[in-house]
């Protein structure tokens, strides 16, 4: 039978570590990456094409949401479990609009990693046991709101420009960062403030807080 191979990220050296030994001690699984932020996620992801993805969603320069989002659309194959400590039910509704494969709280982690691993391989969904009940209420809700539509207001490329500036960078940094020109992240990062209505830095990192794109 052939391993179930695994890229694990997680900016927290220790529990990292501690999933990686944990992991590679199973028979079926073999472990062919570890990563500490979502850009060195999403390029081992692309590069070593695993079987499934292990994230927490509070990944530096880019989260495990917006992690999971571009390996929908661009190796859709790959399984993601996201691994995190949120609890609540935005962070939920996110992940499975993100295409996750399953959620699983860290406080849970050693009892149902596994059954998480062998349940999205085998193509099915899997939902941390501590939370089901979040989902059935917010499946409840939104069914008694069907007029209730959430809307996005920026793109994919300016979550991430967001999330780089909320989390300090300058301008010039992101461009060495993402491989884009100074002037071509300016123009983001104009778009933005004017998009959300934003009129310093000190907003931004707020909005970023405030719709759990980086946490502090």
């Amino acid at each position: 039978m052939d391993k179930i191979r695994i890229l694990i990220a997680d900016d927290h050296k220790i529990l990292r570590e501690s999933l990686v030994n944990y992991l590679s001690q199973k028979d079926r699984i073999e472990v062919v990456g570890e990563a500490s932020n979502g850009h060195e996620a999403l390029k081992d992801a692309l590069s070593l094409a695993p079987d499934v993805v292990i994230l927490d969603i509070s990944l530096p320069l880019l989260n495990g949401l917006d992690v999971a989002a571009r390996l929908k659309d661009e190796a859709p194959g790959i399984k993601v479990i996201i691994l995190t400590m949120h609890k609540n039910e935005d962070f939920v509704k996110r992940a499975f609009q993100s295409g996750v494969a399953a959620y699983l709280l860290k406080e849970n982690a050693l009892e149902e990693l596994l059954k998480a691993i062998e349940t999205v391989t085998d193509g099915g969904i899997y939902i941390s046991t501590k939370i089901s009940s979040i989902v059935v209420s917010g499946f409840l809700h939104n069914a008694n709101d069907p007029g209730k539509v959430s809307v996005e207001p920026v793109s994919p490329r300016e979550r991430e420009i967001l999330q780089l500036l909320a989390e300090g960078h300058s301008n010039k940094d992101i461009a060495a960062i993402l491989h884009l020109s100074l002037k071509t992240i300016e123009t983001h990062r104009f778009n933005l403030m004017h998009k959300l209505g934003l009129h310093s830095i000190t907003d931004l990192v707020l909005y970023a807080v405030r719709n759990h794109i980086i946490e502090v």
